[in-house]
């Protein structure tokens, strides 16, 4: 295994032992290197598994698409080879977002952290698609965000996101009952509703899951 990649997964099982956002985010601005350089050699998958499913539910390759966590661009060089032309990106690292924007990937890139309150400079209803890959985690971006999040998608629209079935703590979000019992109540809100769940591995053979859910 060559030594930078090996320094990165190092690094990797050092942030999944973090318990905090702050800590999260301060890991990727360190890190925004060795994720770029080695994401694809060390294993990850849930970046095309996610593009998989836009491309089964997101016919229209010209639909604005906001990419939430977009970190170094990685779903969106997949989404630019099957020709979609218009991506926002939004990420909590702007060490990352430095490195997607040298890709030019992106109409824009936006440095932000996702939680329940609004975006700044986000226009509700701007978006045909929503997608979010290796993001939602107890100590990065958590199931409660998905309502606000679902106020910047278009009604009919979908929200594709990963989900890997780690569960670190008893407080973690990560459990699929919890998302299940989330997603009972954001369909009697009219906010919207599962479409699907398609099982598929987050990094080599870690389990995970591709949700996709509808705008009401």
């Amino acid at each position: 295994m060559p030594g930078d990649l090996k320094k990165y997964l190092e690094e990797r099982q050092k942030m999944i032992g973090l318990r905090s956002n702050d800590e999260v985010i301060q890991w990727y601005e360190k890190c925004a290197h060795l994720y770029n350089d080695h994401f694809d050699s060390a294993g990850f998958v849930f970046h095309k598994s996610t593009v998989e499913v836009v491309l089964e539910y997101v016919k229209d390759k010209n639909a604005a698409i906001l990419d939430i966590g977009a970190g170094t661009g990685k779903a969106a060089e997949l989404l630019t080879k099957h020709g979609y032309t218009t991506m926002d990106g939004i990420d909590a690292s702007q060490a990352m977002l430095d490195f997607a924007m040298k890709k030019n990937l992106y109409r824009k890139l936006m440095c932000s952290t996702i939680g329940t309150e609004p975006i700044p400079d986000l226009e509700e209803g701007g978006y045909d698609a929503l997608i979010a890959s290796g993001v939602f985690s107890s100590t990065a971006v958590s199931f409660e965000s998905v309502p606000m999040l679902m106020n910047y998608l278009k009604k009919g629209g979908f929200f594709i996101f990963s989900s890997f079935e780690v569960v670190r703590d008893a407080s973690s979000r990560l459990v699929n009952n919890v998302l299940i019992e989330f997603s009972k109540e954001w369909r009697k809100s009219n906010i919207c509703s599962m479409v699907s769940a398609r099982e598929t591995f987050h990094i080599n053979d870690e389990p995970g899951v591709i949700y996709t859910f509808i705008k009401l």
